[in-house]
């Protein structure tokens, strides 16, 4: 008996100093970096009835950046959970420094994710965003070229209006017969504006952000012989408006989309469908009812080259005002000229009718008219 107790007591120590031997080997997250950068060359010319004003009546050369570095890890622990971390900086200086950032925990039940991130409604969606140049769905040809000529926004079918980016908890089924479920809640739909209580009344002064947002989309992924078929559907819907609205109902503000895209061999074929109704809320500064935007594209590559014609048409009905439209096009193309590294040039139109947006000096709030192209080239990086 007295052996029987010793030898016990001696693999309950050696299994003891086992398991100290393999925390002690046990290591931290290992953070990676990743990322990309852009740098583009532009020729624009731009017309406009607003006035004679250098930023919406314009013919020059400029040169655009965009760029964020991605500092990401992860480890997959016994139970075969898998825990991380995804924080994005941005390559320049701007007003948010850091884009996206998240802890996530994957396993057999999917993807949870607990930050700031994109929700399922625009994570999950099928837009138009298989161009080969820069990007339409991105926005870009508003954010650089024609900063008052387009709003980015219109150019974009995905759902991002309401809390994109916000503090959420967000999960991602995973993929079953190719069907894929998503769902999150944001109790504050302000990016960067963690510090404040939800609910409380007009939380930013002037920028009230909606709070309690619930989000859900559905997708689905499969191939037929050849031809591969995607089809999306998402919603959005504001449990509180924060008084942005007064007295204006708070079920009012919701959103939804569709989105399809078809390929097969090098051709991809895309469209889809994008509707905020925001029932009064403020809109790119101007109280507007709703949005829509709706997209469409094709795509070609074989091998380094791609090739791809995308258009966006954006219709936002204005409170007391004229309504607004925008129709963006762009052709785009791509060399691949080695891992990584990429050649892109895009030939954009835009054209828009009693556009709304924010002022700028001697530029009115809405009302104007623009109609302007431009040639763009550039180098984009992946790392």
């Amino acid at each position: 008996m007295k052996k029987n107790l010793l030898a016990t007591s001696a693999l309950v120590a050696a299994g003891a100093l086992a398991s100290q031997g393999a925390l002690a080997e046990a290591k931290p997250i290992e953070i990676a970096v990743g990322g990309y950068y852009e740098q583009w060359v532009g020729f624009v010319s731009q017309d406009s009835d607003a006035g004679d004003n250098e930023r919406t009546n314009a013919t020059d050369l400029d040169v655009q950046e965009d760029g964020e570095i991605h500092f990401k890890g992860s480890t997959t622990l016994d139970n075969g959970l898998t825990f991380g971390v995804n924080v994005q900086l941005e390559a320049a200086t701007s007003g948010d420094q850091i884009d996206e950032n998240y802890l996530f925990v994957r396993g057999s039940f999917g993807e949870i994710v607990l930050g700031s991130e994109n929700g399922p409604a625009y994570a999950m969606h099928y837009g138009v965003d298989i161009d080969q140049g820069y990007g339409l769905e991105e926005g870009d040809t508003g954010f650089y070229w024609f900063t008052q000529g387009t709003i980015a926004q219109l150019h974009t079918t995905r759902l991002a209006t309401l809390d994109n980016d916000g503090q959420k908890i967000r999960w991602i089924s995973p993929r079953f017969e190719g069907l894929q479920i998503g769902l999150s809640y944001t109790p504050e739909g302000v990016e960067d504006r963690d510090g404040a209580i939800p609910n409380e009344f007009d939380n930013f002064a002037d920028a009230q952000a909606f709070e309690q947002i619930f989000a859900g989309a559905i997708n689905y992924d499969n191939t037929f012989g050849d031809v591969r078929v995607r089809v999306s559907a998402a919603g959005q819907y504001v449990s509180d408006d924060n008084d942005k609205l007064g007295d204006t109902a708070t079920d009012s503000i919701w959103a939804t989309s569709l989105g399809l895209r078809i390929g097969s061999g090098g051709f991809e074929g895309a469209i889809a469908w994008g509707h905020h109704n925001l029932d009064g809320a403020e809109f790119s500064k101007v109280p507007v009812d709703a949005v829509d935007v709706i997209g469409a594209g094709i795509s070609y590559t074989d091998g380094p080259v791609g090739v791809s014609l995308t258009g966006a048409y954006g219709m936002v009905d204005v409170v007391d005002g004229d309504d607004a439209t925008q129709l963006v096009v762009q052709l785009g193309g791509k060399y691949k000229l080695g891992p990584g590294v990429e050649a892109r040039a895009t030939l954009a139109y835009a054209t828009s009718d009693d556009l709304i947006g924010a002022t700028a000096e001697n530029v009115p709030v809405g009302g104007s008219d623009f109609t302007g192209f431009g040639v763009v080239g550039g180098i984009r990086l992946v790392f």
